[in-house]
């Protein structure tokens, strides 16, 4: 099977909601595409889920895992990356469901040189709890879309798709400069190697993960372009983790004082 792009998920547990977005897999557009699972230390029992559900989709799979030492995300992204087999990577967290388009959208977008940013809409609390994998599969969001359009709790830019066909005839929804999301962006492998990935000194979900990545990548003349209305994702409702004091800060401005695009501790650590 030829693969194109490589979807990596960022997981810790909770199977459930990944199964809704393997549900949401089966049914792209595009379908040139594998799908690595980035897993932070998921439980045995996460694992044999995961092993079961691979098992039962139609596009392949790869389940790169490594022991729970606490928030490593960054360092199981980069061992993703490694592991993946497309030329272009889309990276989605485990709590965002695409829709039937997503992989399309991006690949259509995709561009050297150039970060594609897509962004989330915010599940209302209520619709977050009831969502089951049989209810995702059988197409329960898409009916929805009146329902969110006009609810209080969401980001209603997302809830509409306006296809890139109908984008260019009409010159509407033009990107914007900036605003990378961790949970929803596209980029060729190449460019992301070209800052060494991850900094994997950023252990805490806090200031830096993506906002790092981001800032280093402009550094090497790489800039993100954020879309909406394209390349969707419902994201679930749930409590924002705030640290107080921010442990990542100080390597976050270690690397804007130093005006770092690659980082020595990426894929490729630097020699001792």
């Amino acid at each position: 099977m030829q693969i194109d792009i490589s979807i990596i998920i960022a997981v810790y547990n909770n199977t459930s909601w990944l199964k809704m977005i393997f549900n949401m897999l089966q049914q792209q557009t595009y379908k040139a595409f594998e799908v690595v699972i980035a897993d932070d230390g998921s439980s045995q029992e996460s694992v044999h889920a995961i092993e079961q559900m691979i098992k039962e989709v139609s596009f392949p799979v790869q389940h790169v895992w490594h022991e729970d030492n606490g928030w490593q995300k960054d360092i199981i992204l980069n061992k993703a990356v490694v592991a993946s087999k497309g030329e272009y990577l889309v990276f989605l967290d485990g709590d965002c469901i695409p829709d039937n388009n997503f992989v399309k959208d991006h690949y259509n977008l995709r561009q050297h040189g150039m970060v594609i940013g897509g962004r989330r809409m915010q599940l209302p609390q209520k619709l977050s709890d009831m969502l089951t994998p049989e209810l995702v599969a059988n197409g329960f969001l898409k009916r929805k879309t009146l329902y969110l359009l006009f609810c209080k709790e969401r980001h209603s830019e997302n809830v509409l798709r306006v296809p890139l066909r109908i984008r260019n005839i009409l010159g509407i929804c033009k990107p914007k400069k900036g605003g990378l999301l961790g949970c929803n962006f596209g980029i060729y492998k190449s460019d992301l190697l070209k800052v060494n990935g991850f900094d994997e000194r950023f252990l805490a979900p806090a200031t830096g993960e993506d906002t790092d990545l981001e800032a280093r990548l402009a550094r090497v003349g790489i800039p993100v372009y954020r879309h909406s209305f394209i390349c969707r994702v419902y994201h679930r409702k749930h409590k924002r983790v705030e640290r107080d004091p921010d442990p990542n800060i100080p390597i976050f401005e270690e690397n804007n004082r130093l005006q770092i695009g690659y980082t020595p501790h990426g894929i490729k650590k630097q020699d001792k």
